[in-house]
């Protein structure tokens, strides 16, 4: 709990970016069930990439590439405007909003019940 309490915002996520790279990790435990799960404080951003509409696209492809290939993606964001894009990279269940970072701690074992069943 200490750990998700101290953790602040730099204004860089290149979600796609380590999504790919969370996948190799995925890979490698050789288990059936497959998930990443992205908890971010807000939409895509890179401090060398300047078109946003760019960097949710190319989270939507990471998203994408990574069902194709049997691995489930869900985003769980603290970001109270997120409705207006996350449902577009993720899909509609693909998502959770969190309104508050001291929430975390009581949300996210929900979360991962849901995701392991």
């Amino acid at each position: 709990r200490s750990a998700i309490m101290k953790m602040r915002a730099d204004g860089d996520t290149p979600i796609g970016d380590a999504m790919i790279q969370a996948k190799r990790d995925v890979d490698r435990t050789g288990l059936s069930k497959r998930h990443i799960l992205v908890i971010t404080d807000g939409e895509p951003a890179d401090i060398d990439v300047r078109d946003p509409q760019y960097l949710r696209h190319d989270t939507k492809k990471a998203v994408e590439e990574l069902a194709t290939r049997g691995v489930r993606s869900f985003c769980l964001t603290l970001d109270p405007n997120a409705d207006d894009y996350v449902a577009r990279i993720f899909g509609p269940k693909g998502y959770m909003v969190v309104d508050h970072v001291n929430r975390l701690p009581e949300r996210l074992p929900m979360l991962y019940a849901g995701l392991t069943r």
